[in-house]
């Protein structure tokens, strides 16, 4: 491996997990794993959870439950969003349960079914107010229908949160309100057990009416908020640490320009360290000359335009940096600790984009992974 690689701490995971199966009881939890883990690795975050009793996994792609699948895990698996009747033979093939949100769905997974002669395991999705994927509600008539299928078999109804970050949660209270209406409904007209879910990483955080049967944990289990403004209160431990170290310590006079289309120049006589990770690794290049770094417990700021594979800092004339030094990208080395939400702010983006960005070439070392 090259010196640049992500730490996964499976612990911080496994608190995070903890702290949110307290909070819900007897609410049941489905991780959401998609994304490659909001990356931090599917597959292994998949299995810490579920052997810390997470019940229930949720990924966006046919393909990524599949890995899953490969991987060994047996567990319950939700493909989220819209399916394309192309993508549905390979969920129905690998036991992974099915989003039904809209009528054209229908035929083709009946279909499938017949000719597979195996049952689809279905979750009915409601638009409670997303506007993105979904039966409106006054389509219930509609999704009733799907009940009456023989080859479908019905899991669970569930809808989407759009703004459960929000400082005002009027709007998150009524799309709760939409689902607790047609939980009623449907439960009086069908008695098998139902899995009712709604609740996001926001909604778990912060609006207990919103759980239902179960939540679908994100962000939250990463050890991140939803927003860098969002309030949070909870202990949240973040579970990723993306290091570096510095390849070379270069001497320049005062004046001299650094890096791409000369950003940066020095002010004095003064030492650059080259560190090999760049926006291709998943450090930003909107943190020219404004990231900060952590070398020895102290701070650094990014000097000049951040590269493809690799960025500089500005060390001063009178440093101890040596080549080979460890260099924190994202989290905590000593006292310092630079954080998701920092960095955030920094781009003027959400924690999801942080970690989802570090690239498929940075190794993933998953540590305290029992």
């Amino acid at each position: 491996m090259g010196p640049t690689r992500a730490y996964i701490d499976h612990s911080c995971l496994v608190h995070n997990l903890n702290l949110i199966q307290k909070a819900v009881s007897p609410s049941k939890v489905m991780a959401v794993v998609k994304a490659e883990g909001y990356g931090h690795g599917s597959v292994e975050a998949a299995q810490s959870v579920l052997k810390n009793g997470a019940e229930y996994l949720g990924v966006a792609f046919a393909e990524e439950g599949i890995i899953l699948r490969e991987a060994g895990i047996t567990a319950p698996i939700l493909v989220f969003g819209a399916q394309l009747p192309e993508y549905l033979e390979d969920q129905v093939k690998h036991n992974l349960e099915i989003t039904v949100s809209a009528e054209w769905q229908i035929k083709p997974l009946r279909q499938i079914c017949r000719k597979l002669d195996k049952k689809a395991q279905i979750h009915i999705k409601f638009d409670t107010g997303m506007g993105r994927v979904g039966f409106h509600p006054e389509q219930l008539d509609i999704a009733e229908n799907i009940f009456a299928e023989p080859y479908f078999e019905i899991i669970g109804v569930y809808s989407h949160l759009s703004s459960s970050d929000e400082e005002d949660l009027d709007y998150t209270r009524m799309q709760a309100a939409e689902l607790k209406k047609l939980k009623k409904i449907i439960k009086e007209k069908y008695k098998k057990p139902l899995l009712f879910h709604l609740a996001n990483s926001g909604a778990i955080m912060r609006l207990p009416e919103a759980y239902f049967d179960m939540v679908r944990p994100g962000v939250m289990l990463y050890g991140n908020p939803p927003g860098p403004d969002f309030p949070l209160s909870w202990p949240l431990k973040e579970v990723m640490r993306f290091v570096s170290k510095i390849a070379v310590v270069k001497e320049l006079q005062a004046g001299k320009p650094v890096s791409y289309s000369r950003r940066y120049h020095t002010k004095e006589k003064t030492k650059i360290g080259v560190i090999p990770a760049g926006y291709a690794d998943g450090y930003n290049r909107l943190l020219t000359n404004k990231g900060q770094v952590l070398i020895g417990g102290k701070r650094y700021q990014a000097a000049g335009t951040v590269c493809m594979d690799q960025f500089m800092v500005d060390l001063g004339w009178n440093t101890n940096v040596r080549p080979g030094d460890e260099v924190v990208l994202l989290g905590r080395q000593g006292d310092e600790h630079v954080t998701n939400v920092e960095m955030s702010r920094q781009l003027k983006t959400i924690p999801y984009e942080i970690t989802c960005n570090i690239s498929a070439r940075v190794p993933r070392v998953h540590i305290n992974k029992n």
